[in-house]
Order: C-alpha cells, then structure tokens, then sequence
C-alpha cells in the first residue's frame, strides 16, 4: 500500500505533533510505503529524523502544492510517476487541497470545508474544530482505521548511549529550565528564570539549564551561577540529534518554558511543563495532561517579559505539587 501524506510546512513543534501521527499509521499499514510530503520543508526530515526513520520511507519537500487557482492548471512534476492508494491533506486551505487532489490516487482524505472532497465522511461526529491538533491527527486515523483512538501515546524515542551518563542526580530533585523559543516575543526575561534557579536551588532542587544553538548566550551566564547545561561541554554542543534530548528530558521532573521547540520535547517525552505564552494560544500549543500553561494577558499584561517573578513564583509552587 503506497501512502501520502501531505503537510504545508513544518517546524519543531509542528513536527514534533505529527510524530505519534506517523507512528500510529505505520503501525496500522505495517507494510505500506509511506511518502511524507510538503510545499516547504519539514524538520521531520533532518531535525526530528531519528524519532521517523523507521517509519517514513520518502520525503518530497517543495513539492509545488501551492494556494493558487493557476496551479490547478500546472503539472505535479513530482509526482508525475506516482500513484497512491492513499492521501491524507493534514491541512484546511481550499486551494492546497484542490491541488494535491491532482495527484493520482485511489483514495483521499481531507477535513477540509467539512469533508467534501474527501472520500471518507465524518461518520463518527468526530471534532476536527477548536481542538488540540494532536487529538485532530489521530481523529484523522479513527476514520481512516474506521476505529477510534481514545489515547494518544507519547513518542517512541531511541536509545541515545551519549545521554546515558550525563545526569545522575535523582529525577524527583532535577528540574529543567529552557528559557529560549523560536522568538524573541515569545521569551520571558533570562535574568527572571535566574532568579526562579535561584530559588529553587535553595530549596534542594538541581537545576538543569536547556539551551539550543540559539540560547548560546546565556551559555556563560548559566556556568558563573553555577549551574549545569548537559546538552553542552567545552562550548560545544555535545549532539544535535533530537534523542539526546529527549532522553535527558526523560531525567527532569519538570520543566520550565516559553512556548518553544524544547517544550514540545519534554511534553512527548512524557514530562510536565509549566508553559509561559504571550503572542500565541496556549490551548493549541499546550499538550493535553503534560502542560500546564500562563497566559500573561490572563494577568492584565501585554508583553510576556513584563510578567512578574513573585506572581510566576506562586503559580510555580502549585504547579510542583502535581508533579
């Protein structure tokens, strides 16, 4: 069974609330091929390609799906010599679809203007507005399997031998703190996750630091206050594949963070967060049951760097008694 599935684009976050997607589809079509596809790029390609590698067997980025009526008219040049039994449209734009409906195909599935060029129909009353998207991806796999998944599994993450013996401290006493996100609009001051270290250190805690490539700068900030950084040594980063991450994500009680790509990491590594947002909707980008989240406009604030460290300290204490 030769299968696609089309997304418009994809980065961290977006990937990585696809991955449990891909994982469930290829566990009920075991021997299908599956060929993932985007107009743009797709981070499940290189980025999140160890958590996908046994479960996606081609990629087709730039694949000339486009929102224009033009394109219609216009030729798929790759997808000239292909057919598949399935298509599946993760995406809502009336144009996209009508173009990727131009691929060969036996089957197609689209929730798009509520089913109606999708050859499979919402028998189910399922919802596909207003919801999670993870919840809308494996809603997608309930009609397509005519069975509905009630549970939504974390990831399947790979053994990663560099992660092993980088934290040896207990689990309960390990709290994570990221404090970088794809924006800077998106970032609550570095100096106020300080302070909260601080804070939580003289409390008993240990206190991990996460930092991308782009957070390098609070690299040296994060050493003179004595605390740790273990995806980092000698001013390097130790690895860039995604399960070394993840699997120090595995070590931490908690984390702390702005809605970012590490926050998604810890979430389907199984492990809370406690989520600060500003500029985006913490409903859409909140994990059901693994994030607990602060909307600062809830608090009468405009930017999220204005959010006060003694009203974060009080949400933080509530929030480490459920976890």
């Amino acid at each position: 069974m030769k299968i696609l599935v089309y997304s418009f684009n994809d980065k961290i976050g977006d990937g990585l609330q696809k991955v449990t997607f891909i994982q469930k589809l290829k566990e009920i079509y075991p021997q299908s091929h599956l060929t993932y596809s985007t107009t743009n790029t797709t981070t499940l390609k290189d980025t999140l390609g160890p958590l996908v590698e046994f479960y996606i067997d081609e990629f087709i980025e730039h694949n000339q799906i486009k929102s224009s009526f033009f394109d219609l008219f216009k030729k798929k040049n790759k997808f000239l010599v292909k057919k598949f039994d399935l298509i599946i449209d993760l995406q809502k734009v009336v144009l996209r679809t009508l173009n990727l409906k131009k691929v060969p195909h036996k089957s197609f599935f689209s929730t798009c203007t509520n089913f109606i060029f999708s050859d499979y129909k919402n028998d189910k009353d399922l919802l596909f507005k207003g919801i999670y998207i993870e919840r809308f991806y494996f809603n997608i796999l309930s009609l397509i399997a005519n069975n509905y998944f009630e549970k939504i599994p974390n990831i399947k993450i790979p053994k990663n031998k560099l992660s092993e013996n980088i934290i040896n401290t207990d689990k309960d006493t390990n709290i994570a703190i990221a404090p970088g996100a794809g924006n800077k609009i998106r970032q609550w001051d570095f100096k106020k996750y300080l302070e909260i270290a601080n804070d939580l250190r003289e409390k008993g805690f240990n206190i991990y630091f996460f930092l991308g490539p782009q957070e390098q700068e609070y690299l040296n900030l994060c050493l003179e206050n004595r605390f740790l950084c273990p995806e980092w040594k000698d001013g390097k980063m130790i690895s860039n594949n995604i399960t070394f991450t993840m699997k120090l994500a595995e070590k931490m009680k908690c984390l702390l963070c702005n809605d970012g790509g590490t926050a998604w990491m810890f979430e389907f590594a199984g492990v809370k967060t406690l989520k600060i947002f500003g500029v985006t909707d913490e409903k859409k980008f909140a994990r059901p049951g693994y994030c607990q989240t602060i909307q600062v406009n809830d608090y009468g604030i405009k930017e999220i760097k204005d959010f006060p460290v003694e009203a974060y300290k009080k949400i933080l204490d509530k929030f480490l008694e459920t976890v």
